[in-house]
């Protein structure tokens, strides 16, 4: 039994080597496939990462009209706070101290102190920042804000432009990862049809070896074995490659990543799932590889 799967072995590495322009061609597909496949993976954590900070960041900012008396604000603040255990502060920002975070913020810009001083007066608005445990209670707070009792005191609530920045955000990474679903089926697809082609050829290229393994008694499986082999083989060199740039890639591009996806470290969440990426990406190859190997016998190797 040993020996027959050494030879079993043997047979299919002298057939990946023998047609290396081939083997090469079917890793290189397959690792474009498991890329797809993988980024696909690594893009749901980066997009779950950046809505959940988004939702974070997210609070409400309730403006009144210039001339409701700070009592009013006060009155609003309580009963916030009332309303709803789950709201965690509730800042109150005067219309000077909005007037001197503004300048603070610009002192370096004088269009921006030029246009302050054109309008003559204060032209901001008394506030409160309001922060929740949840980014779920948002929508509540704001609909209590607009339609509950200090609504005609109320000028406007910040809650839904950044509530559209959120699903917006939503939106694209839906679209995103819609769109990698389909690319991975198409490059899965073709995997299926490269391997099939690939084994094809072996068998046409090995039909005198598989007549003498006829004669002598070989059974079906000793006969189909390397070739299932070669489809591992595939499967094996594929995952190793495709790791190798998926790691290159972001040692190299970790500076970036880190400031587009908001100090999230794509690299380390890598290295931490390294393990659970390997597995799912060997699988995922050598199921395919066997899948297309199998469908190519079956219809061209008459054992």
């Amino acid at each position: 039994m040993f020996i027959s799967l050494k030879r079993i072995f043997r047979f299919g590495w002298q057939g990946f080597v023998r047609n290396k322009e081939l083997s090469f061609g079917v890793i290189l597909i397959m690792v474009i496939a498991i890329l797809a496949v993988s980024s696909l993976g690594l893009f749901k954590k980066v997009s779950d990462s950046l809505i959940e900070q988004a939702r974070k960041k997210v609070d409400v900012s309730v403006y009144f009209k210039l001339d409701t008396p700070e009592e009013v604000i006060m009155n609003v603040r309580n009963a916030l706070y009332k309303f709803s255990p789950g709201i965690a502060d509730v800042k109150y920002v005067s219309s000077d101290e909005a007037k001197k975070t503004f300048l603070q913020r610009h002192e370096k810009d004088p269009l921006y102190l030029q246009a302050l001083e054109q309008v003559g007066r204060n032209p901001f608005l008394p506030s409160l920042d309001i922060k929740a445990k949840s980014p779920n209670l948002y929508a509540q707070i704001s609909t209590f804000l607009i339609q509950g009792p200090f609504k005609d005191s109320v000028e406007r609530v910040s809650y839904y432009q950044n509530k559209a920045v959120i699903n917006k955000l939503f939106s694209l990474t839906k679209n995103i990862k819609t769109f990698g679903i389909f690319l991975s089926i198409a490059l899965v697809i073709l995997v299926v049809l490269v391997v099939f082609a690939t084994i094809k050829l072996t068998i046409f290229a090995f039909q005198g070896e598989i007549a003498t393994m006829r004669l002598v008694g070989a059974s079906n499986w000793f006969i189909r074995g390397p070739f299932i082999v070669q489809s591992l083989l595939y499967g094996i060199f594929a995952v190793f490659l495709s790791d190798l740039i998926i790691f290159i890639s972001l040692a190299a591009l970790e500076p970036k990543f880190l400031n587009w996806f908001f100090n999230f470290d794509l690299l380390n969440y890598f290295k931490g799932s390294f393990f659970t990426f390997f597995i799912w990406q060997l699988v995922f190859s050598l199921l395919l590889g066997v899948f297309s190997s199998l469908v190519a016998m079956r219809k061209y190797l008459k054992v």
